[in-house]
């Protein structure tokens, strides 16, 4: 099997209690060559001293805080993968989600991203229950179906450097809602794979971004989107 570089970026921001959790969950994957790259979004809760023990197996940036998407897109200067995965710091990936999506992105070179399905885990790591991610291999309805509200999970992709390469980084003018622009961007031009496996741990502990959503980030999106593609969006 080949095995091409795969980029890990994890931005964090006052997640020191649950780092450690994320980092071993891709050091300990099964596929061999990786490389993590942990932004440290000007935390003040000591997590350069809990990720210490990791500073031989990761690249860890400190930048001033700026936000989740400034974060991703000082990571994704720096990877040199052919691959980006992008990973919350409260998350982790299940064991075998870098190799079983290098297989996927490999058999497909018109694929720009992918993604998978995942649990959800609580505060303490117990897993709680199965999201059984949708997907349409019909782009058009693919497209139509996001506008309803996303449903793929950023943790989840696995993106093509050469891709994000022509679709552009994160939008630092999104505090939400910037991975959802960002899929638009990629399903304009490439196309998308998925997984069914649940091959992530969403961790679901009360503070997640997600809970306080920014509807106007979301306006913002689609309204981009019908830009984006006017014969299917009207």
């Amino acid at each position: 099997m080949l095995t091409p570089k795969v980029s890990v970026v994890i931005p964090t921001y006052n997640h020191s209690r649950y780092l450690p959790y994320a980092l071993e969950s891709v050091i300990n994957q099964s596929y061999p060559n990786l490389e993590v790259i942990v932004i440290d979004d000007g935390s003040t809760d000591g997590t350069a001293e809990v990720i210490k023990p990791y500073y031989s197996k990761i690249n860890y940036i400190y930048k001033e805080n700026g936000g989740t998407p400034s974060a991703l897109n000082l990571g994704l200067s720096r990877a040199t993968g052919k691959y980006i995965c992008w990973l919350s710091a409260d998350d982790a990936f299940i064991e075998d989600k870098v190799s079983k999506q290098v297989g996927l992105m490999e058999s497909d070179p018109s694929l720009g991203f992918s993604y998978t399905s995942f649990i959800v885990i609580d505060a303490g790591g117990k897993k709680q229950y199965e999201v059984n991610s949708p997907f349409y291999p019909n782009k058009q309805e693919m497209v139509t179906k996001l506008m309803e509200g996303c449903f793929i999970n950023g943790s989840a992709v696995m993106m093509s450097t050469q891709a994000l390469k022509t679709v552009g980084h994160f939008d630092v003018g999104l505090p939400q809602a910037h991975d959802y622009d960002l899929w638009y961007r990629f399903l304009r031009h490439y196309s998308c794979g998925f997984l069914p496996d649940h091959l992530l741990a969403y961790r679901w502990h009360g503070e997640n971004m997600s809970k306080n959503p920014i509807e106007e980030c979301s306006v913002i999106v689609q309204e981009r989107a019908k830009k984006l593609f006017p014969e299917w969006l009207n």
